[in-house]
């Protein structure tokens, strides 16, 4: 065996010192061909320094072997040691057969930079020196992927998939073009392709994606029996629980979406996502008990979850517990979590407990920013009408007349109004 197989063998078996004796002795022992083998695979199993050793070594012996300083500036990137591998890669001549593969690099380098105008530029020139090469295709597809520039991936892609490449580098070309109609909204024609890139691979952020394209396109049905199928390869995946949830609601399941929910919650009890959309579903079932004790979980997990604090905090209001809407309402505000909808509720829960003046207040709060809401102006005229607050009531109350000029009811109270100004 020589040096380098040595050293290999040694790594497999996870002898370290043995691995490092047989490695000094392959940088003097043996010969090019068999240390730029050795280069390699130390380069695929992660020993970068080592890896950067051989092709120092083996550059000083061949100095016009450009694909040595390719994997130099690969080395450096790795290390994000930017600089140097820019001034590797520009040291490679444009006449040299390596040229193309380091303006594939360059452009990767580029991208990582956020360049990404010259980094498509880079991969325009090796289009043009190799124009059918489908790695550097591939490369633009990508590019064009990663910066939004869905349509002209897809293009891409497909021309790829006609030339019979439907893989490159693990990254299956189905999956992208799927993934790219559907950041364009065209579900219909992503679907197909999810269900081909899950032919070839079934992998399991593809089959999310796949059953969240399909909640989009209002194939519930479907998006449960995707998720459902998700949660048997891997329970574990949270992600997918309040998606299986939401389609199974949408198809009128709503216990088994309950249920979906609280295995959601044992496998993360953390997640205040979780217990605040399984408290939707108990008012749905109308069990207000459960509702109200996920809602508050919720707001216990994440005090500034405002949605979940508004839910428990409507609940509270229907059963007419005033002061526990208040107290919520004032726990809200004081996280800064300013959201006049609490403002509201306050207003009607100080009404309830007919304290007139902190209701006032309340709404009065509220007022700015629900001026063009019609419940709002209704009940907010209405409790100006009745705390004797004439001249305000007649204008709020004027302003839901403008929006909803057929409510009898408030017209003839506008009208009293107007009898008792004078």
């Amino acid at each position: 065996m020589t040096p380098s197989e040595k050293m290999l063998a040694a790594l497999q078996n996870n002898d370290l010192e043995h691995a490092e004796r047989h490695f000094k002795e392959a940088l003097a022992l043996d010969d090019p061909e068999t240390l730029y083998g050795l280069a390699d695979a130390l380069y695929q199993l992660g020993f970068l320094d080592e890896t950067k050793q051989i092709y120092e070594q083996l550059l000083v012996l061949f100095p016009e072997e450009e694909e040595l300083k390719i994997g130099l500036a690969e080395i450096a990137i790795e290390a994000d040691e930017l600089s140097e591998a820019m001034l590797l890669l520009e040291e490679i001549p444009a006449e040299s057969a390596a040229y193309p593969q380091a303006l594939l690099v360059l452009a990767d380098l580029y991208q990582v930079q956020g360049l990404y105008e010259v980094s498509e530029q880079k991969l325009e020139i090796a289009s043009n020196l190799l124009p059918d090469e489908p790695i550097i295709e591939f490369a633009q597809a990508e590019l064009f992927f990663t910066t939004g520039k869905y349509a002209q991936s897809i293009r891409i892609y497909q021309e790829l998939l006609k030339q019979g490449v439907d893989e490159i580098g693990g990254i299956y070309l189905a999956q992208r073009i799927a993934s790219s109609y559907s950041a364009l909204a065209d579900f219909e024609n992503a679907l197909p392709y999810f269900e081909q890139a899950l032919e070839q691979h079934e992998e399991i952020n593809t089959l999310f994606e796949y059953g969240f394209t399909n909640m989009q396109a209002k194939q519930y049905k479907r998006a449960a029996e995707v998720f459902s199928q998700l949660k048997e390869l891997d329970p574990s995946y949270t992600s997918l629980y309040p998606y299986l949830g939401r389609a199974l609601e949408e198809e009128q399941q709503l216990e088994k979406a309950l249920e979906v929910m609280q295995e959601g919650i044992r496998l993360d009890e953390f997640n205040p996502e979780l217990f605040e959309y399984a408290g939707k579903l108990a008012l749905k079932l109308d069990n207000e008990e459960l509702a109200e004790d996920y809602f508050r979980q919720a707001v216990l997990l994440d005090p500034e979850k405002v949605t979940a604090a508004l839910e428990l905090n409507n609940l509270l209001l229907k059963q007419e517990r005033f002061e526990d809407a208040i107290e919520i309402s004032n726990i809200a505000l004081e996280n800064e979590e300013i959201d006049a909808q609490f403002y509201w509720n306050l207003g009607i829960a100080y009404e309830g407990l007919e304290d007139y003046e902190k209701a006032y207040q309340s709404y009065h709060e509220a007022a700015e920013r629900f001026k063009e809401n019609k419940d709002f102006l209704k009940q907010y005229g209405t409790f100006l009408r009745e705390d004797g607050k004439l001249t305000e009531a007649k204008q709020i109350l004027g302003r839901y007349l403008e929006m909803e000029p057929t409510d009898d009811e408030i017209a003839d109270l506008y009208s009293s109004i107007n009898g008792e100004s004078f």
